[in-house]
């Protein structure tokens, strides 16, 4: 039962609930004391909605919404992340060629190592941007059917809900140790 509710994943786990309830409650938030920006968001939430109704509609191909906007995003997150990897290790290769002049043994080291990296960052990048896609998307669309008209209270309400889990998690690994 131990191994279960680790107390290290109980610690490391308050990074993401926190801000899941900070983000769910301003969401709520939101709905309740900001009408006209719940209105707009709400707008919004319909638009990312609108994937979700296209692949019930049977919808399919390069040609649906969804692909597109998956595909957008992925790409924008991709550039955004390789470039940002990019960035790192071209000032830290420059420093490094002006302060030591490395040898070359290093220079093949630090060009492996970006690759590696490139590639885990890769990984990592797709593997969160499609997650997070079908949360939303998917949440919006749950949220939109659930209550109409008040997407982003709902939508806050069970964001909130997933952080209060991971909340749960660790109280149960503060019962057991």
């Amino acid at each position: 039962m131990e191994q279960l509710f680790n107390e290290a994943l109980a610690a490391r786990l308050q990074y993401l609930t926190l801000p899941l309830e900070l983000i769910g409650l301003t969401l709520a938030l939101i709905e309740i004391r900001f009408p006209k920006a719940a209105e707009y968001l709400t707008r919004r939430i319909e638009q990312l909605a609108m994937p979700m109704e296209a692949m019930r509609a049977g919808e399919s191909g390069p040609e649906s919404l969804m692909e597109r906007s998956l595909e957008t995003m992925l790409r924008r997150i991709l550039k955004a992340g390789l470039g940002l990897l990019t960035l790192i290790y071209l000032v830290q290769g420059v420093y490094t060629l002006i302060a030591l002049w490395p040898e070359f043994g290093w220079l093949i080291g630090f060009g492996v190592g970006y690759l590696i990296t490139a590639i885990v960052l890769t990984i990592t990048l797709v593997l969160i941007g499609v997650t997070t896609f079908f949360l939303v998307v998917g949440g919006s669309d749950f949220a939109q059917r659930f209550v109409a008209g008040r997407a982003i209270g709902t939508l806050g309400i069970l964001i909130a809900g997933l952080g209060l889990l991971g909340e749960l998690y660790q109280f149960v690994t503060q019962l057991v140790h």
